[in-house]
């Protein structure tokens, strides 16, 4: 069994750029293992008080129900349901339409949602560990070819650490509170960190090597997007 490299001080230190804490997992005698372990763990703490923030704000807003049954009383009154009260058909379309709505547009516009994210506790961890291999992969390859001399578990391993900027997530605690851009831009600073820390690469370089896998994605995004919406007009068309 090799020494546990992996802490508390050397997950701070590298949140906060210190060179060191990168090339101490760097050089650990198995950066995969602790670079998993310790995206798990983070993804699970942070989608935990995740869900302790949404229960919290699910705890001081009104009833979603009352709300629904209060625009509803309005829409009554108007001049617009006169012209659809007498006919059964449009009343029971619109109670369809009504009901999938409430059901659907609440979350999407921030409402709190407690068993959502309790989802989050099997869904964050999976979600951070796939990212994190197909990042990993991308960058690895792309530092090789800029003549990196990193080992591929050197690269997944220090690339962990840029999951440490998620920690910052356990402030939405404070309901309403998002910071998705900020952890974004910090986490890739702690990536281009890891890929030259790891592979000794120039600051260009480097810089390259960490950009050009989100720009892959976003390229193959784009062409998936693009193939999908041409497939349904010709279905739509061939109709």
């Amino acid at each position: 069994m090799g020494y546990r490299t992996l802490s508390l001080d050397l997950v701070l230190r590298a949140l906060f750029l210190d060179d060191r804490a990168f090339d101490q997992l760097r050089d650990d005698d198995n950066p995969f293992v602790e670079g998993l372990f310790l995206i798990v763990i983070i993804a699970l703490l942070t989608a935990l008080l995740a869900l302790v923030g949404e229960a919290l704000a699910w705890a001081g807003s009104p009833d979603m129900a009352d709300v629904k049954q209060i625009i509803l009383e309005m829409l009554r009154q108007s001049p617009w349901w006169s012209s659809i009260a007498p006919n059964p058909q449009a009343l029971s379309s619109f109670q369809q339409t009504w009901d999938t709505a409430w059901r659907v547009l609440p979350p999407l516009f921030g409402a709190p949602n407690p068993a959502g994210a309790a989802g989050n506790l099997l869904g964050w961890p999976i979600f951070a560990v796939i990212s994190w291999l197909v990042y990993g992969t991308l960058a690895h390859l792309f530092a090789r070819l800029f003549h990196g001399t990193g080992a591929f578990r050197q690269t997944l391993g220090v690339t962990a650490l840029a999951f440490t900027p998620w920690l910052f997530h356990g402030l939405e605690l404070i309901p309403y509170l998002v910071l998705g851009g900020f952890v974004a831009t910090w986490q890739l600073l702690l990536r281009y960190r890891a890929i030259r820390s790891v592979h000794g690469l120039s600051w260009s370089r480097a810089m390259w090597a960490t950009l050009l896998p989100f720009l892959l994605l976003v390229a193959l995004a784009v062409l998936f997007g693009s193939a999908f919406a041409v497939l349904i007009a010709v279905i739509v068309a061939g109709r």
